[in-house]
């Protein structure tokens, strides 16, 4: 069976922050955060964090202060509550307008569009209809709808909003609340509320001689009322009540868009992994030459050289040899700081 999960933004939602965060001493949680994770998991959900993180293609900072920053708010939830757990992280780096180019491309996981919500259910095989997105600003509710989730938006009044929050909204959410510990307790009651899932389907009545106007009302549903007529003299099985064969294509539920955005996520987020190892490969390529090891490579040409000719021509005059050596243990001295000095960079 498939569990729901609580997908919460980040920023302003969980931890202060309405700018951009790549220090992970600045990291503060939002009053009552701990105990709204750890309520959240004691009624069953997984708990996932999706968080936009363009700072990393502005060049503020790296893929390491994202990451940093994360385990620094994992760190403060469990000091606070040993049951906030976390189950996953997800946060988009890229941006359309990326100073950065590895980072520059309009995602399908940057929200308002559901990548990282599809990318985490299908990782974790969560049921995004029993799902619920909480966040600070409109493009939280628009990715949560597009994914499937409930929404519920958070204006708190003791926070300064980010621009994201300002931002006009053309999707509603489902509810607004005004803290953090507001939207876990509508959640807790909305889960109350929501009867169990039905995990096996009914088997069907055994059938019975009665009359064929008593006949189920799923077989009605698979198949046009048969013409009246007159009941026959002796009581014999009606064809209309055999099973039919099963024929690929009929009978079968259609393919929803959430099942066909899973599997265009799917597509995206490999090929965007793909180009972004790619992009990594060739940056450490030329990143691999620089100038001072070209220097170095000369450098041990020219001290192997002057051995050479220090032993050829100059070993009957002891004067020319020690000049000569001296010059090669120079070249090669020269050679070895030049190989550290680009090795440091």
């Amino acid at each position: 069976m498939r569990r729901p999960a609580v997908f919460f933004d980040r920023d302003n939602t969980l931890i202060v922050g309405n700018d951009y965060l790549g220090d992970p001493e600045k990291v503060a949680l939002v009053a009552g955060a701990a105990g709204a994770v750890a309520k959240c998991r004691a009624m069953g959900f997984a708990v996932v964090v999706v968080s936009n993180q363009s700072g990393v293609a502005r060049g503020m900072f790296g893929e390491d202060a994202v990451v940093a920053c994360n385990k620094r708010m994992d760190e403060l939830l469990l000091e606070h509550n040993p049951g906030a757990v976390i189950d996953r992280h997800e946060y988009c780096p890229f941006h359309p307008d990326a100073k950065v180019p590895a980072y520059k491309q309009d995602s399908f996981l940057r929200k308002p569009k559901p990548g990282m919500i599809l990318a985490a259910a299908d990782a974790m095989a969560l049921d995004l209809t029993r799902s619920w997105m909480v966040g600070d600003a409109p493009r939280d509710i628009t990715a949560g709808k597009a994914a499937g989730c409930r929404t519920i938006l958070i204006i708190d009044p003791t926070l300064a909003p980010s621009p994201a929050a300002l931002e006009v909204g053309s999707v509603k959410p489902d509810y607004t609340v005004s803290t953090l510990i507001e939207a876990v307790e509508l959640i807790a009651k909305q889960s109350n509320k929501q009867p169990p899932p039905t995990l096996e389907p009914q088997p069907p009545k055994s059938p019975t001689p009665a009359p064929p106007p008593a006949a189920s009302t799923s077989m009605k549903m698979q198949q046009p009322p048969p013409a009246v007529a007159p009941a026959p003299a002796s009581p014999t099985p009606m064809p209309l009540a055999a099973p039919r064969p099963t024929v690929p294509g009929v009978g079968r539920a259609p393919i929803t868009p959430l099942a066909q955005q899973l599997d265009i996520s799917r597509l995206e987020l490999l090929s965007q992994q793909i180009l972004i190892e790619l992009k990594k490969a060739n940056e450490a390529a030329h990143d691999d030459f620089s100038v001072s090891k070209l220097i170095a490579g000369i450098a041990q040409v020219l001290a192997v050289a002057a051995i050479m000719l220090a032993y050829f021509l100059f070993r009957s005059d002891a004067a020319s040899l020690q000049s000569w050596l001296l010059v090669a243990v120079f070249l090669q001295t020269f050679t070895i700081s030049l190989l550290i000095m680009s090795r440091q960079k």
